[in-house]
């Protein structure tokens, strides 16, 4: 089984071949998938052998979102199997693959934002640690504080050390803030993948429910579409129904303004699908204030560090000169 990462491109290379042969050239899902099966220019082995796998699936009676499901080469998350499930309940296969494509593409392009954000700090961290490194062997080699002060090498040893725990706490804390704010933002997943279910003849209920596929039952948010759904089940109306679901008022803060800007602009069917322009005309905003100030929070970080040393370097030195004054 490939990991996590490969898996995601395979999953991505097999959407837009399969999406290609069967919205723009109009093949069936059968003969695509022979036709990927048999395409022997494909670098990934992987798409070619899930496809191959899935096409003798189908003539033995399994239905597209079994074969999926039960995929060897490639692991199809439970989300993408229930749309395809959709889009056979519903004839809009052509539509669902358009939207997994995408959907896979957004995934790969925060991937590699996260990456690129990522490149500067860790640059910028290495040279901080290297020059952390070559003071501490100035100060115990050239200096001699191994020799005539042992206990002053110690203490040196030390602060740097401690140095670098804290370097390496911000690095770890930064990190997570990066991925979060740059990274896919699943409420904005599961309100596009709600309006897009509405869209194609999905209730209101199974719309909100299949959404919490994507955020998980584990989570805050997926908590609250979970309790939203069992709620617009006995008739309340959309917004009551998230409202008096969230229980974190931040979080319900921002529902709150999504739902105002999406009911004043516009009919309640595509509620959710501006709701999801809101929360991404948001992130976007968070991403661009993120990305400028990437270079001097990790500048400032990194010279804490440093700073921190070198005053546990150089304040022994004058101790020293003082006891021999």
């Amino acid at each position: 089984m490939s990991n996590r990462f490969s898996n995601r491109k395979n999953k991505r290379k097999f959407t837009e071949a399969l999406e290609e042969l069967v919205c723009e050239k109009k093949c069936s899902i059968q003969k695509s998938l022979f036709i990927m099966s048999k395409n022997k220019s494909m670098k990934n082995k992987a798409v070619s052998l899930a496809a191959g796998n899935i096409y003798e699936a189908l003539i033995q009676g399994n239905s597209f979102s079994s074969a999926l499901k039960l995929c060897p080469f490639i692991e199809f998350d439970m989300l993408y199997v229930s749309f395809i499930g959709f889009a056979q309940r519903c004839g809009t296969l052509d539509d669902t693959l358009v939207y997994l494509k995408k959907k896979c593409i957004r995934e790969e392009e925060n991937l590699l934002r996260i990456t690129e954000a990522a490149v500067y700090p860790l640059f910028v961290v290495v040279l901080c640690v290297m020059a952390g490194i070559l003071l501490l062997v100035y100060s115990t080699s050239i200096l001699g504080f191994s020799a005539e002060s042992p206990d002053v090498s110690a203490k040196v040893c030390s602060t740097f050390f401690i140095s670098f725990g804290f370097l390496l706490v911000f690095c770890i804390v930064a990190f997570f803030a990066i991925k979060k704010i740059l990274g896919t933002n699943k409420l904005y997943e599961a309100f596009l993948a709600a309006g897009f279910l509405i869209k194609g003849g999905e209730s209101f209920v199974n719309a909100v429910k299949d959404a919490v596929n994507i955020l998980g039952y584990d989570t805050k948010e997926g908590l609250i579409f979970a309790q939203a759904g069992e709620r617009l089940s006995y008739g309340e109306s959309l917004h009551s129904a998230f409202e008096m679901s969230s229980k974190n008022n931040a979080l319900k803060n921002e529902l709150d303004d999504a739902f105002f800007f999406a009911e004043n602009s516009g009919g309640e069917n595509d509620v959710f699908e501006k709701i999801a322009l809101w929360i991404k005309t948001r992130d976007e905003k968070r991403r661009t204030v993120c990305l400028k100030l990437l270079e001097p929070v990790f500048i400032s970080g990194t010279g804490v560090f440093l700073l921190v040393f070198l005053m546990n370097l150089v304040l022994p030195l004058f101790t020293e000169a003082t006891l021999v004054l």
